[in-house]
């Protein structure tokens, strides 16, 4: 599956450790590290929310159904997966602590913690502290060198499978059809798509569906937590093209089409700089940077202003509080050195920067840049010969990140 998103080779020659992650929905703890900002006089009540077998977007829209609001006064600096034990915390617009206080989720332990001024951002994220159990893994000797090996070659920063949906990863080839122009097949291939691994029954269910594109069957036999193909659909039975029928979804996910197909592009990129170069500490001219934070842990900075290829950016690099920075590309993205390499991309599925500019706003994007390596020499990780415990900062993925010492496909 991997390589269907983009994610080709490892960095490191260490043999796996092998395991299996998430026997267990606690054996999978992720915990934010955000700036609250709290205030005796904000209209945003900040809570902690510990929860199990909970995606976000799905507690938002159950939390908000419980306290009769509107989800957009829900906000959150980033999403978790939903097989997983997760701390979080989310602010909420105009309301008082004594109302959360009756409310009574399962597997949820919600915590008031205060007021702020202003709504949680993305950008109040600094990072994730991990507690991972692996089933019958492997000793701790490969843990030791293959952590010495990452930090001596970097250790890539790619997006992991969940970046491209839950069990269909097809998010991607969606981004890339719109950006074709080609709506229709949008339309079809995220709703009617058959996936290997997704439930049998459902499966068959796309294929025929695939095959006769027939909304009626669809809407028939289609089960109803699938809701935004059975919306899909039903735009279609309403006189709606297939074009309409995709604008009417939610922002964010019409967002998160041209983000992940920029994923994707940046997933080859960091295999085909792994390959060509064996490590990613090495810059170029025309090679971007970005650095490392230190607040209350280290987070990086905003990889979109860059100062490129000076002698500092390399001494930073030595000294490990700077990444080499690879482009999520975009209509105002700079290609230069290196980098132009993602035009041969592009150019393969008949896509060019421009591409990224639509008539639609939900489906264009000016890119921007990532960090190449995660720079876990301040992650702090450790393994105990049963867990996993590191930290990591904002936008890097845990799973992509243990690849690397089990040598398997984590999803």
């Amino acid at each position: 599956m991997e390589e269907k998103v983009g994610i080709e080779c490892y960095i490191t020659s260490t043999p796996g450790m092998g395991g299996e992650i998430k026997a267990d929905a606690s054996d999978f703890y992720v915990e934010e590290v955000a700036e609250l900002n709290l205030s005796d006089d904000g209209d945003f009540l900040i809570i902690r929310v510990e929860k199990k077998n909970w995606d976000t977007l799905n507690f938002v829209r159950v939390l908000s159904n419980a306290l009769g609001i509107s989800q957009r006064r829900i906000s959150f600096a980033g999403t978790k997966d939903k097989r997983a034990l997760t701390v979080q915390y989310f602010s909420i617009y105009g309301v008082k602590e004594e109302e959360v206080e009756k409310i009574n989720l399962k597997d949820a332990k919600i915590e008031v913690v205060g007021y702020a001024r202003r709504a949680i951002q993305l950008g109040d994220l600094f990072g994730n502290i991990f507690r991972i159990k692996v089933q019958n893994c492997r000793d701790g000797e490969i843990f030791r060198e293959t952590k010495s090996e990452l930090i001596e070659k970097g250790t890539p920063n790619f997006f992991g499978l969940q970046r491209f949906g839950s069990i269909r990863f097809i998010t991607h080839e969606v981004g890339k059809l719109i950006l074709q122009n080609n709506y229709k097949e949008a339309f079809w291939v995220y709703v009617a798509k058959p996936f290997e691994g997704e439930n049998e029954e459902v499966r068959k269910i796309r294929e025929i569906l695939w095959n006769t594109r027939d909304a009626k069957l669809g809407l028939r036999e289609l089960p109803k937590y699938l809701r935004y193909e059975r919306n899909l659909l039903q735009k279609l039975r309403e006189g709606k093209s297939e074009e309409e029928a995709l604008l009417s979804l939610p922002k964010n996910l019409k967002m998160m089409f041209i983000h992940s197909y920029q994923s994707y592009i940046f997933n080859r990129l960091l295999s085909e700089r792994i390959r060509q170069f064996g490590e990613l500490k090495t810059v170029e001219k025309g090679d971007f940077a970005c650095y490392l934070t230190f607040k209350t842990r280290p987070t990086f900075s905003d990889c979109s202003e860059i100062v490129v290829n000076e002698a500092r950016v390399k001494y930073l690099i030595r000294e490990r509080v700077a990444s080499l920075a690879l482009p999520l590309v975009g209509y105002e993205t700079e290609l230069k050195g290196w980098s132009r390499i993602a035009l041969d991309f592009l150019s393969e599925d008949n896509l060019d920067l421009g591409s990224f500019r639509t008539k639609y706003k939900e489906f264009s994007s000016s890119g921007s840049y990532r960090p190449a390596d995660i720079l876990i020499e301040h992650t702090d990780v450790s393994f105990d010969g049963n867990t996993f415990s590191f930290y990591l900062p904002r936008g890097c993925y845990a799973t992509v990140f243990l690849r690397e010492f089990l040598k398997k496909e984590l999803s």
